[in-house]
């Protein structure tokens, strides 16, 4: 005898008045199941988490983490994201090395890092397009007024000429970083 049959002789007893047929349901918990999703809410809380740790470091504090000043200014958070400390802070930083005569070695220093900076990422760049250009592009147009049809376009690159180019952009940029390097380490001593 099938649930719905159990069902209809239960009301049909209730019916005739009498009592119907007891049953004891256990509800069993499936263990592996449970653990599982324990498993995923315990991921999804480190993720949560993970996040929220990343925000945090994007957020400008309220009180400097140096002289425990009120971070109000305008400036403060632009000196935060930079430097880890308020506008003030970084003043009178500025000023000790103006006093001890290291500012144009400190701003130097910055400079280089800078540009350094920027070599190593026109490199990427280049790497990126010959990686891109060795590869052919494919387009896909619409043609066709009554009936929709596809045409595939293939475009290639003069990969010779690509690898030419790269080569010749890369030895120069390896250069200037090399030059970079050389005045950064000479201010390092």
């Amino acid at each position: 005898m099938n649930e719905h049959q159990r069902h209809v002789k239960a009301r049909q007893d209730i019916l005739d008045g009498r009592t119907p047929e007891k049953r004891i349901i256990v509800h069993m918990e499936d263990l592996e199941e449970k653990k599982k999703r324990e498993d995923e809410i315990k991921a999804e809380r480190k993720r949560v988490n993970d996040r929220m740790d990343a925000l945090k470091e994007a957020k400008t504090p309220w009180f400097c983490p140096e002289c425990k000043k009120v971070m109000k200014k305008r400036l403060d958070n632009k000196m935060y994201r930079l430097y880890r400390h308020c506008f003030d802070c970084q003043v009178e930083f500025e000023n000790k090395l103006r006093t001890e005569d290291k500012y144009k070695e400190w701003e130097e220093k910055k400079m280089l890092n800078n540009q350094l900076s920027y070599i190593k990422e026109q490199i990427e760049s280049i790497d990126d397009w010959k990686e891109q250009s060795s590869k052919p592009f494919e387009s896909l147009d619409q043609v066709g007024i009554k009936d929709v049809e596809l045409q595939k376009e293939k475009w290639s690159q003069n990969t010779e000429k690509v690898e030419e180019m790269s080569n010749e952009a890369l030895e120069e940029l390896n250069k200037m970083k090399s030059e970079v390097e050389e005045k950064l380490n000479s201010l390092e001593v």
